[in-house]
């Protein structure tokens, strides 16, 4: 870091604090530093950070919320963007997947399956062992279809189409129900228990 990226090496420098007596509030100090690595490695090291954490396209939603809800993060611009701690990150691909995967998540299947056994102050990555989301296949004509659906969506989002936005969100319900084997008898209970919640 000190030859590739002297400025910023300068910057957490002053930072570093003293690796023989490490003291809150300095990088040193860190309790993620000293539970994962050794005085002798870099002050600046971190951990829980890899090839994922910097992929152009992911899929977040919040660890503590009344109400489940995935959203779209990065790429919108050049720069990345590196979502806080208190969200949870999925990495993706493509734009197209990171699609797909948001329309599953959203759908209604998959609302009232998280609603049913998480609780606000923990929805932490296990939403994705309990939803069973298929991996996005670009040649799955229903994986294309809720993509597009979903990039319809922000589309509606941006121009305020709330009359808009609740059609496509039915016909997301309707593509995920397929593809999860609902039938529409189902799928209308799983809608009529969302209403009610």
């Amino acid at each position: 870091m000190k030859r590739r990226w002297p400025k910023t090496y300068a910057y957490l420098k002053q930072f570093e604090g003293d690796p023989q007596n490490p003291v809150s509030g300095t990088l040193h100090g860190r309790s993620g530093y000293r539970r994962y690595f050794k005085p002798s490695d870099p002050f600046y090291s971190m951990y829980n950070v890899g090839p994922y954490t910097v992929a152009k396209w992911k899929v977040v939603w919040r660890e503590q919320s009344s109400r489940f809800q995935a959203a779209f993060c990065g790429a919108r611009s050049k720069r990345v963007v590196l979502p806080d701690h208190k969200l949870m990150m999925v990495p993706c691909s493509s734009q197209h997947e990171a699609d797909f995967l948001l329309a599953m998540l959203n759908s209604g299947p998959s609302l009232l399956a998280v609603h049913s056994y998480v609780i606000s102050t923990s929805t932490s990555t296990h939403v994705l062992i309990n939803v069973a989301v298929p991996q996005f296949k670009k040649e799955n004509i229903n994986h294309t279809r809720l993509a597009d659906l979903s990039q319809q969506c922000h589309v509606a989002l941006q121009q305020n189409n709330e009359d808009k936005i609740a059609g496509l969100e039915a016909e997301i319900d309707e593509v995920a129900a397929g593809i999860w084997g609902i039938t529409d008898a189902e799928l209308k209970a799983i809608q009529k228990a969302l209403a009610d919640m």
